[in-house]
């Protein structure tokens, strides 16, 4: 942050309409450069990194240090009750919504994706109606005066949370799974015709699965007055999207049937932090004389077997042995760094994830595959991981600080961490492991497109830590374990976190091979299914009546 923070939270001016106008400034600047530049490393690889990072500064300290001075920071979204918008409300949404919006699309219809149509055969003889490009171009009118039809804060709050939770899911998923929607060719010839050929001249027929027309059509339609008049607003828009040949009827049907999801993202939410709680709260041991089995083996050893399914399918057939090298390295790494930072009477045989990480880095090196090896650890880091996280919210460690009732989840098993060592029972604290396990499910698909696009392993190695590290800095600022030491004013894994985004960064500026294509051998069973009984018992079997070091889990 500043060097000398001002002793006032800033609310004038252009911070009016955006809570962090440097930041916002700086990544449009650097991508302004990339583009003048022609850099491809610094459009899809730079930019990018820059604007996580800016993010994960945000979240992972401007956000709660803001909190700690003046007990609030900058609203962004107005209040959810029933009183009107204010002008300058309803503006900040085409501000942070909209714009956003459109540049995302405008980016994403111009890379050069191989997109698949997702249609029915027989739609490629429907014929062309140009005269309802009136009505597929009216959703542009209609997102630009929404604010205006918001009759309540509650009302803009939740559109602009639909806007965003679309942006954030559905731009993703263009690139991950890129389609298209070749167009039909009209035969007429008037001035209706030259507007839809206005249309398809601007816009490439790509992004086309699911179709964001009916999307924003489907969350402007919740603000009109009577309910009919938006189920037919949409019905017509959807039927124009056929009718211009500018969708196929899956790329309609998919936008709404997830429309109400993205519309209700509080009740997704409601049903994630169930699952989580119910989870934080399922401990369960059975007792072999003075052996127990704790029943997050299970998940220990689903998320090692998923580990070398992925390496070894990445390497080939004959390599198996280097992969078990490498995790058991991983393996015995994160018992000795987490034994060196965390250990104590009460956790005996802790397990840290830097560990693990600098374990199976190190061991990489020794042989001569060393960045496919490096690679395919990567691309299996994430999917490992999210599952992991699954024994974490069962033992309670990477648990969260104390945070309201509708956030957090609410721990009360009394064998769980939270209980036992936080002190934290039934108390509503942030599911930071829920937290974790969404941010690697999103980094495994984005590491699964580079793969799957043969590219450098060593930009898949980059990629991987500087998304790692962006996510822990800003997942640590909203944990409560209380053996984290704090050092100068950070957590010790937010430092971690930055020597990962380093790490990685320097990681993509080198030279290696492009990623070969997955084969899945059978021969990969077996390590997997060994690697998976010995990592559960690790994590997951203990001798809870030992003094000794390395007995006791928890």
């Amino acid at each position: 942050m500043n060097a000398f923070p001002p002793p006032h939270l800033v609310a004038q001016g252009t911070f009016r309409f955006l809570p962090h106008p440097i930041y916002t400034a700086f990544v449009i600047l650097c991508f302004g450069l990339a583009m003048a530049a022609k850099s491809a490393s610094g459009l899809w690889l730079v930019v990018p990194s820059v604007a996580i990072g800016c993010t994960a500064l945000v979240l992972g300290y401007e956000h709660p240090d803001l909190q700690r001075r003046f007990g609030r920071t900058l609203a962004v979204l107005p209040a959810a009750d029933e009183t009107p918008p204010s002008t300058l409300e309803r503006i900040r949404f085409l501000v942070l919504v909209v714009i956003p919006w459109v540049a995302m699309y405008e980016l994403t219809v111009r890379l050069p994706l191989q997109g698949s149509v997702f249609g029915f055969p027989f739609e490629d003889h429907l014929p062309i109606w140009p005269w309802t490009t009136l009505i597929y171009e009216s959703t542009y009118l209609t997102v630009a005066l929404a604010p205006w039809c918001a009759k309540t804060r509650r009302e803009l709050r939740q559109l602009m949370i639909s806007g965003w939770m679309a942006t954030l899911l559905v731009f993703p998923f263009y690139w991950l799974a890129p389609s298209g929607a070749p167009r039909r060719p009209m035969l007429n010839h008037n001035w209706m015709t030259w507007l839809l050929g206005l249309e398809r001249a601007t816009y490439p027929p790509v992004a086309a699965f699911p179709s964001f027309h009916i999307l924003w059509a489907s969350f402007v339609s919740r603000l009109y007055r009577p309910r009919w008049v938006g189920i037919a607003y949409v019905a017509v828009v959807a039927a124009s999207c056929i009718t211009t040949g500018m969708h196929y009827i899956p790329d309609v049907l998919v936008a709404l049937l997830i429309a109400p999801i993205l519309s209700e993202s509080g009740k997704v939410w409601r049903v994630l932090q169930s699952f989580a709680e119910q989870l934080a709260n399922s401990w369960h041991e059975w007792r072999i004389g003075p052996v127990r089995v704790i029943n997050y083996a299970l998940y220990a050893a689903l998320a090692a077997f998923v580990q070398v399914v992925i390496v070894t399918s990445a390497l080939g057939a004959g390599r198996e042995w280097k992969v078990l090298v490498i995790v058991f390295a991983g393996l015995i790494g994160a018992g000795v760094w987490a034994q060196l930072v965390e250990g104590s009477s009460l956790l005996r045989r802790p397990f840290g994830f830097y560990g693990g990480l600098i374990g199976c880095g190190i061991a990489c090196l020794f042989f001569r595959e060393r960045w496919i090896l490096l690679g395919a650890n990567c691309l299996a880091a994430p999917w490992m991981q999210a599952l992991g996280r699954l024994r974490c919210l069962v033992n309670g460690c990477c648990h969260g600080r104390p945070t309201a009732p509708e956030i957090g989840i609410r721990v009360t098993n009394p064998r769980s961490r939270v209980t036992r060592l936080a002190q934290l029972e039934n108390v509503p604290i942030h599911a930071t492991q829920l937290y974790s396990l969404l941010s690697n499910v999103l980094l495994g698909l984005i590491l699964a497109r580079l793969w799957g696009s043969a590219c450098s392993l060593a930009v898949i190695a980059g990629v991987y830590a500087i998304g790692n590290g962006a996510a822990r800095f800003a997942e640590e600022a909203y944990r409560g374990e209380p053996q984290t030491p704090t050092m100068l004013g950070l957590r010790m894994y937010q430092w971690m976190a930055i020597g990962t985004v380093i790490v990685g960064a320097v990681v993509t500026s080198l030279a290696s091979r492009p990623a070969p294509h997955l084969i899945f051998s059978p021969r990969a069973l077996s390590p997997s299914l060994l690697f998976a009984l010995l990592s559960g018992v690790a994590l997951g079997v203990d001798f809870p009546e030992s003094e000794s070091m390395f007995a006791r889990l928890t």
